[in-house]
């Protein structure tokens, strides 16, 4: 950590962070398509709140991961 440019660190660290979410998203909405056309209309409020539910897990999954990396990539 000590050689690195944290400006381009942290600009790496975003893109990264956000490309890997947005293929976890992908996935998940692929995973739940054919399930929510087949749901009647108070399931399918009930799962708008499960999705924000998964989106809040996947985001605090990701900060995660990314602090892991930071403390792996200081201790190195």
């Amino acid at each position: 950590m000590r050689d690195r440019n944290p400006v381009e660190f942290l600009k790496s660290d975003a893109r990264m962070a956000l490309g890997q979410r947005a293929a976890d998203l992908k996935k998940l909405a692929a995973a739940w398509q054919p399930l929510y056309q087949t749901l009647m209309p108070d399931q399918k409020r009930g799962l708008g709140l499960l999705t924000v539910i998964a989106i809040r897990e996947l985001r605090d999954r990701a900060e995660q991961r990314r602090v892991q990396a930071a403390d792996d990539d200081e201790d190195n």
